[in-house]
């Protein structure tokens, strides 16, 4: 931004003792001090908060990420599962049926 040198801190410094005297420069320094405190403190907090900030969204996406793996995962799981209680239906049908012309058959040999 800009730069302010030793020389022109020193000509700023003598032009405030010109104007304001040797009793009130003291109160202006304290008072400039305490601004400058107060200004860097708000400064230190806001950059708190946008750090907290970026670190909620930050966590917020990956909880989102951890939730979308966990639907696909119980989605397939699902499918899975699905499928496989759909072939054991298949295969226990099959199996009743020739359970059943077995048994018709050994029905109809039986005089």
């Amino acid at each position: 931004m800009f730069e302010i040198g030793f020389s022109e801190l020193l000509v700023c410094f003598l032009v405030a003792l010109v104007v304001l005297g040797p009793e009130k420069l003291p109160k202006l320094a304290r008072t400039i001090g305490r601004w400058t405190g107060q200004a860097k403190g708000y400064l230190r907090n806001l950059t708190t908060e946008l750090e907290r900030e970026s670190q909620l969204a930050e966590l917020r996406q990956q909880l989102d990420e951890a939730r979308r793996a966990m639907q696909e995962g119980a989605a397939s799981f699902k499918d899975t599962v699905q499928k496989e209680a759909g072939d054991l239906h298949d295969t226990v049908k099959k199996e009743t049926e020739a359970a059943r012309k077995a048994a018709d058959d050994l029905g109809k040999d039986k005089p």
